[in-house]
């Protein structure tokens, strides 16, 4: 009986500690508040948005929409920044996702002052990607560096998609800009 009771309580211990990275940390409403005060960086442009035009209130529907189908998938508090791992559907037949690893700050309102994206996956199956991607979002975490996951360095896994030798975030503007080849440079 004494055994019956430790066990018990050992169970419920660990089931009410989330895992490591886990977006249980947060309430259902803070994690849905998290997607969607960023939903307009790491999703994309709403069809008749750009970049300047993104935040105005008649994309409000579909940049809800795409944070409402958006998981979170990890979440860390860090001491000088947050970390949060967020997947979205892929263009797939199979129900391939990726997923964009995200590093930001907020102030004491609560408003994002500073955003980077710090990787995005290749679209993968669901539990790839869990897999993969927890790996990476820890190594994000912990400051190590990624480029060896990066596709030309990860020997034919598919990890990183970018950035790349092509892409990179630029987090004065939010967002990936493309450099485009120079004459000579092959694609």
């Amino acid at each position: 009986m004494r055994y019956s009771i430790l066990i018990v309580a050992i169970v419920v211990t660990s089931c009410s500690k989330p895992a490591p990275y886990s977006p249980a940390q947060l309430s259902a409403n803070q994690q849905a508040a998290l997607k969607k005060t960023m939903v307009r960086y790491y999703a994309r442009l709403a069809e008749e948005a750009n970049q300047e035009t993104k935040f105005e209130s008649r994309f409000d529907d579909y940049y809800t929409r795409k944070a409402n189908e958006a998981t979170l998938m990890f979440y860390h508090p860090g001491k000088d920044s947050y970390f949060m791992m967020v997947s979205q559907l892929a263009p797939s037949m199979m129900g391939k996702r990726h997923a964009t690893g995200i590093r930001f700050k907020l102030n004491d309102a609560g408003e994002l002052t500073d955003y980077e994206e710090v990787f995005r996956t290749w679209k993968m199956l669901p539990d790839t990607l869990q897999k993969r991607g927890f790996f990476l979002f820890d190594k994000m975490v912990q400051g190590e560096p990624l480029e060896k996951y990066e596709t030309k360095n990860s020997n034919g896994v598919e990890y990183i998609e970018f950035p790349d030798d092509r892409n990179h975030y630029d987090t004065e503007a939010r967002r990936w800009q493309f450099t485009p080849a120079t004459d000579g440079e092959n694609l």
